[in-house]
This record gives C-alpha cells, structure tokens and sequence, in this order.
C-alpha cells in the first residue's frame, strides 16, 4: 500500500478510539463500558499497525503479516525507537485479541493505547 493509505487509516482509526475511550471513560454500566473499550481497542492496535506501515511504506517496504512486519521492524531499526518495537511485540495479536474479543481490561488496554499514540506521534501523524 501507499504511505499515504497508512497515514489515512492510521488517523481515523485513532480519531475512532479516542471518541470510544472517551465514551468509555464517562460510561458507569459495566457491560456497556466493555463493549467501548472493545471498539476502542481494535481501533488503538489498527492506529498503531498504520502508523507503523506508513512509515515503511514510505521506504518501499511492505509488510504482508504480523510476522513480516516484525522482520521489517527488526532489519530497519533506525526507523523505528526501540519503546515502539517493544510495544509492538508486547501487543502482538493475542493481547488485542484479549482486550477486544475477551474484554480484559488492565494494562493490556494502555498498552494498545500507548502503542497507537506514540506510533503515530512517532509516523508525525
């Protein structure tokens, strides 16, 4: 894909998870407040990934799996700071798997944010 599809999605899936973690924020049902962090969350991992995309998009890398872009990450270390390719491999699928399908709650869910914000801080989105 272009860097610029990356940057697009990255932005919007980012815009779409602060409005739900905001949401979520204000929600006292419990069961309601689950749902909104499941939203948030997967819109937080997908912020994150196109954030990390764009930036390897924008050296013609392109990345086709969860694996191939740890392999691009790991051969292209200036490109990214090492908290970055440690939140990613932290994150993988299965902790957003657990905060989105599952509904855990707890650090995984910071972790996903944290991922997403400074991916995209660090893209310059």
């Amino acid at each position: 894909m272009q860097k610029e599809v990356h940057e697009t999605a990255a932005k919007e899936h980012l815009k779409i998870a602060e409005e739900y973690d905001r949401k979520m924020q204000e929600e006292a049902e419990m069961n309601r407040k689950t749902g909104l962090r499941a939203v948030a969350s997967q819109n937080y991992f997908y912020a994150g990934i196109n954030a990390v995309e764009a930036v390897l998009a924008a050296k013609q890398i392109h990345s086709f799996s969860h694996e191939s872009r740890n392999r691009n990450m790991a051969e292209n270390p200036g490109l990214f700071s090492s908290e970055i390719y440690g939140l990613y491999n932290e994150i993988e699928r299965d902790i957003r798997n657990k905060v989105a399908y599952r509904g855990t709650n707890g650090k995984m869910y910071e972790k996903l944010k944290e991922f997403a914000c400074l991916a995209n801080k660090e893209a310059g989105l």
